[in-house]
């Protein structure tokens, strides 16, 4: 492994060359392919030496040195001996079979003529060739006994303890490649005892690891140690190496080092002198073991993605490449590392001064234990419809990531909030609460729904101002490098490269398993697009038997790339994430070289680096101006009019806004709920989550239970797919940066509950394997639907007067999706006994909170305002299905006690149908959503028109704001209702940057009874 560590340290494919521009690893690779090699003994070089000199071609001779060198002496002079003879034979031979100047004839037969006068010049060259071979015999001899001596002084040093026991070279009766002995390290001492963040998904290939470690998915936070489970033994292991790390200090052997208070100061950024003196970020020896470590690591996890399209190098040289594949390793992933934001660069890119940024987030995240979130925010394609959830590119990357970050000590996650039919703006607008004010890496991939560039833009400004952090932006085909100028934040571009073509259907089974029909060459005979498609919905289990399940996933479409491709471009992530992560290692020992470790907390500190990002990137233009504003009027020929009259020379906008919602949102730091989903944190950031209960302690009055807690129609995790994994014998990039083998054991037959907890036994096609333990759901899920009542006095007040701002019996909550859709793969959604597709994973959800005229008031309590705005996003165009509940009822709150009065079986019978009506909303959901996907590219739908004010003529609607209620007509609430963009229409109640504080929002219909129905989806 030495070369391949002195490569890495200068020509690695993750290490910058002094002109900044970061090659694919195709010189790297050479080296590493032939200092890979067994290094030649003693013998043959000796024999390569004379040979060379003496202008002679002697195979039978070079056997004789690896016999030496190989078999030992006794065997070695039989097998010289036989070599002598064949060799002065051959070289009889040589000589008898040349003609005159050196050329046989044309017959092979010696010439007639001059056969004497050639005679003295044979014998003379036989001579000649019988002492080198006694020459070289003594120089392998020699040879031999220098490698014999050599090998027993290593020996020596080995026991004596002054060797790596890790890695040693052996003898053997069989010349072959040395591979590194195992290594085992004992890891039981750095578990946890108890689990912290609770995860459904298992990488396929990890089901045997210990429960709650990375490798299983189950990471604890803060991992704080570098003893992730490891699987030395496995086939992956061997060939391309593993993290073979302990503590140097064996005082410490299998025991977790003290730390100082992360959680004690913002951002975990302890003073260096807080750190305690055995602290390892302290130990100058642990720390060059555990970089060293670390870059191999990173290596072979880039070399793992080469290898995965056919032009990656193992660690162990099983691998060689031809003059064809460097070429085509070159154009693979080509990088730039840049210089200036001008300098050119073709595929993927950066900055180096965006590189420092990362390298110190990175740093920071490895020596206090801290969270790597990677984000995606776009629209259907982005979101994987057509390919699986799992498998959208942003989660493909999240699997190649995670595990080597764990062994790092951070816990990496992946988060896809793509939303089909939809765009970005609605989560947007809630600043980065949907999103995780966490997230470190950002990507907006929406082109298609959101084409105006002011649209991108805010989408990264409020992931930049309303988080913790300040991310790293990428966007698809988005202008970021002002970001860059001018508020300093790191960005990133990720481009495409070289992949193997097919050809015909016999061909491609030499293509390696991830290319195969990703791209078919000119003229071929077989179609790639009919192989886009292969992710399924169904694994079978011994456990459980489903409905019949579709053959692949729903959603495709002529923009949804299938999952091939999302997985090529997952990679392409992955290995700028990779090489930024390699940079930030190298910096790290430069660093340490300089001052010792710890590196000085200028180097590492980030929260002075964030803030100065968040504040100077309102400095950055191109959120609004005259090309768009930050809302629509109703019609498209409102539009053109109003255009007309702008008045401003600031920002060419309206000096009066009217009821657009104000461009002083694209520097606000916003906040929001919803009940769209996946979102961050999908409890906390719930819009029931500051929904005001009723005085009976309901925030929905019309199920007995919070819907998200439904249990699953059977247990986790889902079984290895041969969509999601390649053979055994091929590379997966995931498995090999955690060195954990590819196999799929026996599962122990597991409980099965329904959504009541019984047992499924009597459900058709349900087993009733009776194992309750496993049944489970993440200890992040709570039940909100039951809250403690506020007493009596909401009750005599409602008695009193009808009018009374209190929360009403009569609105529905559509839940949408049970599970927990959290955007990640770690957590099951919608794994309800009515799907169709079990597998396929969609996480696109489209909850809210809707009420008629006898439903009486829905109450958000808003806490935290800081600049003086609230506003809403809600659809008025909904009809009596949205509000089962107030069937049959002809006054509000049906007359007094909504339907808490029914008991026995009918109030069970009520709760079934709500329970029917409910799974009934999802479906019709799901179908809103498919509908909204197929107008995705239509422009005629994206800014004009949209759904109506309303759908059974006029209404009033009431809002009241701390108690002041406001009431508007159809009419009127048209002229408020605002377009942002496609399929997002908004209200705004506040607009007062002088409000502050805590305030108390509540709305309601009247005098429309059932017929008109309002929903509220996101608040903001």
């Amino acid at each position: 492994l030495q070369p391949l560590v002195a490569a890495s340290r200068s020509n690695g494919p993750m290490d910058a060359p002094e002109d900044d521009v970061v090659p694919s690893p195709s010189s790297f690779a050479r080296k590493v392919a032939r200092s890979s090699e067994p290094p030649a003994s003693a013998t043959q070089v000796a024999w390569a030496r004379t040979n060379a000199a003496n202008g002679t071609n002697g195979a039978a001779v070079e056997n004789v040195a690896s016999a030496l060198s190989n078999e030992g002496i006794n065997n070695g002079l039989q097998r010289i001996s036989l070599a002598m003879q064949q060799s002065y034979a051959a070289a009889r031979g040589h000589f008898a079979g040349e003609g005159e100047g050196g050329v046989a004839s044309s017959n092979g037969a010696p010439p007639a003529a001059d056969s004497n006068a050639a005679a003295p010049a044979d014998s003379d060259k036989r001579k000649k060739m019988l002492l080198l071979l006694m020459a070289t015999l003594f120089v392998a001899l020699l040879g031999a006994g220098l490698d014999k001596f050599t090998a027993v002084e290593a020996e020596k040093e080995l026991e004596a303890g002054e060797q790596d026991p890790a890695f040693h070279e052996h003898t053997s009766d069989k010349k072959e490649v040395d591979k590194p002995a195992i290594h085992l390290i004992n890891v039981e001492g750095y578990r946890p005892t108890e689990m912290v963040n609770a995860s459904d998904f298992i990488l396929p290939g990890t089901e045997n690891a210990p429960p709650l470690s990375a490798a299983k998915g189950r990471p604890y936070y803060p991992i704080l140690n570098h003893f992730q489970h490891r699987d030395p033994k496995s086939p992956y292991a061997q060939q391309w190496g593993y993290f073979d790390f302990e503590d140097p200090d064996p005082k410490w052997d299998g025991k977790m080092r003290p730390h100082p208070d992360f959680d004690g100061v913002p951002n975990r950024d302890v003073l260096n002198a807080d750190f305690p003196d055995s602290a390892w970020q302290n130990d100058e020896e642990y720390m060059t073991s555990f970089l060293a470590q670390a870059k191999l690591l990173v290596n072979r996890s880039i070399e793992a993605v080469y290898a995965e399209y056919g032009v990656g190098i193992p660690a162990d040289g099983s691998v060689t490449l031809t003059e064809e594949q460097y070429v085509h390793r070159d154009q693979f992933a080509p990088f730039v590392l840049k210089e200036t934001i001008n300098t050119p660069a073709g595929g993927s890119w950066s900055t180096k001064k965006s590189f420092d940024g990362i390298a110190r987030r990175m740093i920071h995240h490895i020596m206090t234990g801290d969270t790597f979130k990677l984000t995606l925010g776009g629209h259907s394609a982005a979101a994987g419809h057509g390919a699986g959830f799992n498998q959208s590119y942003i989660i493909e990357a999240g699997h190649v990531l995670e595990p080597v970050f764990a062994h790092l000590g951070v816990e990496f996650r992946a988060y896809n909030f793509a939303q089909g039919g939809m765009g970005t703006m609605q989560q947007a607008m809630a600043g980065m609460d949907l999103r995780s004010k966490e997230t470190d890496w950002i990507m907006w991939d929406s082109r298609m729904t959101e084409r105006p560039p002011s649209i991108a833009n805010f989408f990264l400004r409020q992931a930049l101002i309303s988080g913790n952090r300040a991310p790293v932006l990428m966007g698809e085909g988005v202008n970021v490098n002002e970001f860059h100028e001018k508020a300093g934040a790191a960005i990133a571009a990720q481009g495409m490269g070289w992949v193997p073509v097919t050809v015909s259907d016999e061909q491609v089974k030499e293509v390696p398993w991830a290319a195969q029909w990703l791209q078919c060459a000119r003229g071929a005979t077989t179609d790639c697009k009919k192989h886009e498609y292969t992710a399924g919905c169904w694994v079978e289990r011994e456990d459980f038997k489903p409905r019949p399940q579709g053959a692949i996933v729903g959603g495709q479409a002529g923009w949804h790339p299938g999952n091939r491709i999302h997985k090529r471009r997952g990679r392409m992530i992955a290995l700028i994430v990779l090489r930024s992560l390699a940079y930030a290692l190298d910096k790290w020992e430069t660093l340490a070289a300089e001052s010792g470790y710890p590196i000085a907390e200028e180097h590492w500190h980030v929260t002075e680096y964030y803030k100065s990002i968040r504040e100077k990137a309102p400095t950055v233009g191109g959120c609004y101006g005259n090309s768009w504003k930050i809302g629509q009027k109703r019609h498209l020929e409102e539009i053109e009019a109003d255009n007309n009259n702008v008045t401003t020379a600031a920002d060419g906008r309206n000096l009066d806004e009217g009821d657009f919602w104000p461009s002083r949102l694209c520097n606000v730091p916003l906040q929001g709920r919803s009940l769209w989903g996946p979102r961050h944190n999908p409890m906390e950031s719930s819009l029931l989550s500051i929904m005001r209960a009723n005085d009976k302690g309901d925030i929905d009055p019309g199920i007995k239970n919070n819907a998200y807690i439904d249990k699953p129609c059977y247990n986790p995790p889902d079984r290895p797919a041969p969509w999601t994994v390649p053979p055994s014998t091929e590379p997966f990039a995931p498995l090999i940066g955690a060195s954990r083998r590819l196999d799929v054991e026996e599962h122990k037959p597991r409980q099965l509950r329904g959504m009541d907890g019984s047992l499924f036994g009597n459900a058709q096609g349900v087993s009733t394997i009776i194992d309750e333990a496993e049944v489970h759901i993440s200890t992040s899920i709570q039940n909100t639907t039951r809250v403690l009542a506020e007493g009596d006095e909401a009750v005599a007040t409602a008695a009193v007067d009808k009018n009374a701002i209190v929360p009403g019996y009569g609105m529905n909550v559509k839940w949408g999706r049970p599970g927990v859709c959290d955007g990640s793969s770690h957590h099951w959604c919608d794994k309800t006994c009515e799907s169709g597709c079990l597998m396929g994973g969609g996480q696109d959800n489209r909850g809210m909170v809707c009420f008629d005229g006898f439903s009486g008031w829905v109450i958000f309590d808003i806490k935290n305002v800081k600049s003086g705005f609230i506003g809403a996003r809600m659809e008025p165009w909904h009809g009596p299905a949205e509000t089962p509940i107030t069937a049959a009822w002809k006054e509000v709150n049906n007359g007094g006690n909504g339907n808490y009065d029914k008991t026995g079986r009918e109030r069970l019978l009520h709760e079934e149908y709500q329970e029917q009506q409910m799974h009934e909303g999802v479906e019709r959901m799901k179908q809103e959503i498919e509908e909204d996907i197929q107008h995705e590219n239509d422009p005629g739908r994206r800014l004009g028109g949209g759904q109506s004010c309303g759908m059974a003529g006029d209404y009033t609607f009431e809002y009241a704001i701390n108690g002041t209620i406001v009431s508007w007509n159809q009419a009127k609430f048209c002229e408020h209702f605002t377009r942002l963009n496609y399929n997002l229409d908004v209200i705004k109640f506040m607009d007062d940057e002088s409000k502050t504080g805590n305030f108390e929002l509540a709305m309601r219909m009247t005098n429309v009874g059932r017929a008109q129905v309002m929903c509220i989806t996101h608040l903001y």
